[in-house]
């Protein structure tokens, strides 16, 4: 195995390290991971500036260096960091992208790298360190095995997509309802269920088809979740249907909170995450356990 490291810079990702940095001048800073992700060794760095300020969102904001080590080409370097900033995305609720790459005397720039630094509501305490190199770790070969056969590189942007401002409620709503399809997706094809006619089907019982509600069910049911659907399934035809809604924006607000809720800690729960989530009904003020 090579022991040439690659190196990657980051944008958008606002959280702190779990390692101190201490400078000759007797500064420092709690800005540095050290993370075991499978067979890989990365050295994850953010900018102090980041550290030391209050987060703020808005724009492209450099904010994180990767020293990667186990990498055998730059392909394979590429993906990790990918795979590294969906998870990052997923915590943060940020949108977390690659500014650069850099291995074996070669570099590369993604074309026009685009997204948007967030710090509305994080789904994970970026900013306590320590949970963040534990929930880095564990949900990293779940990730892996699962992320090809469950879309979790498009769900996870998909959701960030949500996130972004000056977006009509109803689009919000849209938009997660799209995630639930997807999921409720490859979920029925994981489980091996015929898709006929537009439909997926019971495979004892052919005739039976297994619809948007009795699919989700059964998902969430797997990860331990037995969620309220019936309203938002409502809501979910309204939109998909007419586009609108007429219900007042409060009630708009309150379901496309809790959907948000849902899918993150279906999410976590997929992922095999054990700890605290912050819930996005209550500003990411309130937590909940999970494991």
């Amino acid at each position: 195995m090579s022991t040439n490291l690659f190196y990657a810079e980051l944008a958008n990702y606002l959280g702190v390290g779990d390692l101190r940095s201490d400078d000759p001048d007797g500064g420092w800073s709690w800005n540095r991971h050290s993370l075991t992700l499978g067979r890989y060794r990365v050295a994850l760095t953010q900018d102090r500036q980041i550290v030391a300020q209050r987060p703020r969102g808005g724009g492209l904001i450099p904010s994180t260096q990767l020293a990667i080590t186990g990498v055998r080409s730059f392909g394979e370097g590429e993906r990790v960091t990918d795979d590294l900033c969906r998870l990052l995305s997923l915590a943060s609720q940020s949108q977390v992208v690659p500014l650069s790459y850099r291995f074996g005397g070669r570099g590369r720039q993604p074309l026009h790298p685009m997204g948007q630094a967030l710090y509305f509501r994080p789904l994970l305490p970026i900013r306590d360190g320590a949970a963040m190199r534990t929930y880095l770790e564990t949900v990293w070969p779940r990730y892996r095995l699962l992320r090809r056969r469950r879309k979790l590189a498009e769900v996870i942007d998909m959701l960030l997509i949500a996130e972004l401002p000056v977006q009509p409620l109803e689009v919000k709503l849209a938009q997660l309802f799209i995630v639930m399809e997807n999921l409720k997706s490859t979920h029925a094809k994981a489980c091996g269920y015929p898709f006929r006619r537009g439909r997926y089907r019971d495979p004892a019982q052919p005739s039976r088809v297994l619809g948007f509600e009795a699919l989700l069910r059964e998902m969430f049911a797997e990860m331990g979740m037995r969620p309220g659907l019936r309203r938002l399934v409502t809501l979910r035809n309204e939109i998909v249907h007419f586009g609108l809604s007429r219900r007042p924006y409060e009630s708009l607000r309150d379901h496309h909170d809790r959907g948000k809720d849902i899918l993150h800690e279906y999410l976590l729960r997929l992922l095999g995450f054990r700890g605290r989530m912050l819930l996005y009904r209550h500003a990411a003020r309130v937590g909940k356990d999970i494991g």
